[in-house]
C-alpha cells in the first residue's frame, strides 16, 4: 500500500513540476512525453508495430500481393505515423496504467496496449487515404 501512496505521489508531483502545463494546471501532460522517451517508447513502438502488423491476418493477405520492397514501403508509411501517434496516446493513461508503469511488467503491458491501439488507428488511416 506505500509503494502505490508513493507512486500517485511522484505522478501528482510530477504532474505539477510542469511550470503551469501539467495536469494539475489544465495543461498537457508534459511528463507523459517525458516518461514516453525514458521508456525507450519510440525503438519500442517501430518493433512493436512491425510483429503486430505481421501477426494480423488482413496485412498478411494484402501483403501477400505485394513485393517485398512494397511491403517494406507500407510499414514504414503505418509505423511512422505509429511512432507519431504512440506519444499522444500515451499522456491519456488512467490512473491505473500510470500505476502499472511502477514495475517492468506493468510497462511492458501498457506499452504493448498503446502501441496496440495505435497500429490499429493507423492502418485504418493509412489504407483509408
Amino acid at each position: 500500500m506505500k509503494k502505490i501512496a508513493l507512486l500517485m505521489s511522484m505522478v501528482l508531483l510530477g504532474a505539477c513540476a510542469g511550470g503551469g502545463s501539467g495536469l494539475m494546471n489544465g495543461g498537457a501532460n508534459t511528463t507523459g512525453i517525458a516518461s514516453w522517451a525514458a521508456l525507450g517508447g519510440q525503438l519500442y513502438v517501430q518493433n512493436k508495430c512491425v510483429n503486430e502488423l505481421q501477426s494480423r491476418a488482413e496485412w498478411r493477405a494484402i501483403a501477400l500481393t505485394m513485393t517485398q520492397q512494397k511491403q517494406q514501403e507500407w510499414e514504414n508509411k503505418i509505423c511512422s505515423c505509429v511512432s507519431e501517434e504512440a506519444p499522444a496516446q500515451f499522456n491519456q493513461l488512467t490512473a491505473a496504467e500510470l500505476l502499472q508503469l511502477g514495475t517492468e511488467t506493468g510497462r511492458a503491458q501498457v506499452m504493448a496496449n498503446v502501441t496496440g491501439k495505435t497500429v490499429t488507428a493507423c492502418y485504418q488511416k493509412v489504407f483509408t487515404k
